[in-house]
């Protein structure tokens, strides 16, 4: 574990922020930054269960995290702000409807777009047909779903069914994440799933074919 994490972790908020601080004098990008901080939340998470956490520590680390991305804000680009939702996208992302948890979701977003993606975030408890009209109004070609619930995995499979059938020209691509795995992925009929939000963000890139330059995403030419 590194030390941003293990300060996350810890819930050492001004260690946290002052490796953060460091970490961007030393020019390394926010999604690294980010990450690491998920690395020490997923570790708050797993002492909350084990009852060493108590849910005033859950709402610590998630104080803590918001001022960091506040530390970031500077480096994001100025459509990304929270207060923000773009008229067009490159992807829209929320929680299936029955399901209202998003820190994941929250958490994702956010490693989005300190990469640069224009990100339509649609919340939480979202019936399939929200999410169409979303990427029809957008323009999205990426629409990302998050569930932590099995029983929201039926309304999961409804809303790629009908994106699948009605979406615009050319077929959006379809990622879900929370607590899935592959047979999920194939029974939902979606184009990929991930665990680690990471993993989503590089997936999402190479859909896009993007890259990163100095914090703003580019369409690499001919894709």
């Amino acid at each position: 574990m590194g030390p941003l994490a293990l300060a996350m972790a810890e819930l050492d908020e001004k260690r946290a922020l002052e490796l953060v601080k460091l970490a961007l004098r030393e020019e390394k990008s926010p999604l690294e930054i980010v990450e690491e901080c998920r690395q020490g939340l997923k570790v708050v998470g797993e002492r909350y269960s084990c009852g060493e956490y108590f849910l005033s520590d859950l709402i610590m680390s998630a104080e803590i995290f918001q001022e960091v991305l506040r530390a970031l804000e500077p480096y994001l680009p100025v459509s990304s702000t929270p207060q923000e939702q773009p008229n067009k996208a490159d992807i829209v992302f929320g929680t299936v409807e029955g399901d209202i948890h998003d820190i994941g979701k929250n958490i994702t977003i956010s490693l989005l777009r300190c990469e640069g993606f224009r990100v339509y975030d649609a919340g939480v408890d979202i019936p399939p047909d929200v999410f169409l009209t979303l990427l029809r109004e957008t323009g999205a070609q990426v629409l990302a779903l998050s569930a932590l619930l099995t029983s929201s995995f039926e309304a999961m499979r409804r809303t790629v069914q009908l994106v699948r059938m009605m979406a615009p020209k050319p077929p959006v691509k379809i990622i879900i994440g929370g607590l899935v795995n592959e047979r999920v992925c194939q029974y939902v009929g979606a184009d990929a799933w991930v665990r680690e939000a990471g993993e989503g963000v590089a997936i999402c890139r190479r859909w896009l074919g993007m890259r990163v330059v100095r914090g703003r995403a580019e369409k690499i030419m001919g894709l």
